[in-house]
């Protein structure tokens, strides 16, 4: 498996790909080509693919502005799911923040406890819920935050 992190300049079929994969994972509230051509032109943003070998296998999107930042959407297909691959694009995000970022937040379906257990592994908490939040099904999403001590901070 291979992590890619992409930028701008990547062919627009990536972000085809990336939209389908998101969309297969998260319903209609998945994001579109355009919606990741767009994040990837942003500072701070943070794209990250996992291939095996020229297949889509995962995504994970985010961003760090200041010393804040925020998961926007991992994806997983289905077929690579419990393989690691999750775990994989969430080790490279932190060795890509920079060593500033003091908080990294995302929300996440409160139905989603495979999700929500590997969060947890990486130093996230919940802080709060946000009503109504996910569309297709209609669901709540827990608030999740990790905060970066100095202890933390070292091992990046």
């Amino acid at each position: 498996m291979e992590i890619k992190r992409l930028t701008s300049c990547s062919p627009s079929e990536t972000f085809e790909a990336l939209s389908a994969l998101d969309k297969l994972c998260v319903g209609a509230d998945g994001w579109s080509a355009e919606s990741f051509r767009e994040e990837a032109q942003r500072d701070g943003s943070i794209i990250l693919a996992a291939y095996d070998g020229e297949k889509l296998a995962g995504l994970l999107t985010g961003f760090t502005a200041a010393d804040t930042g925020e998961i926007l959407s991992v994806a997983v297909s289905p077929e690579y799911r419990r393989k690691g691959i999750a775990r994989m694009l969430m080790n490279e995000f932190f060795t890509a923040i920079p060593k500033e970022a003091e908080n990294i937040a995302l929300e996440v379906r409160c139905s989603n406890t495979a999700a929500i257990a590997l969060y947890e592994s990486f130093g996230f908490v919940k802080a709060g819920v946000r009503k109504r939040f996910y569309r297709d099904p209609i669901e709540d999403a827990d608030i999740m935050v990790c905060y970066m001590t100095d202890k933390y901070k070292e091992g990046r």
